[in-house]
């Protein structure tokens, strides 16, 4: 399952997926975000791991 976070995004993240991730490997594309959804983004893994993820995967350019 693949989890684009957008600046232009209207919802958060995690508001269009299941409560239940068990055994699910996430890849969240830090592509097209600013510096404060980069922020953010490990406070996002770490309520992707409590709903069950097996493996959270970090792609695009976060620097």
């Amino acid at each position: 399952m693949k989890l684009r976070i957008s600046q232009l995004a209207a919802a958060p993240p995690l508001a269009d997926l299941p409560a239940d991730l068990t055994g699910h490997a996430i890849t969240l594309d830090l592509s097209h975000t600013d510096a404060a959804q980069r922020a953010a983004a490990n406070d996002l893994a770490r309520a992707l791991l409590d709903r069950g993820a097996a493996r959270i995967v970090i792609s695009g350019n976060a620097a």
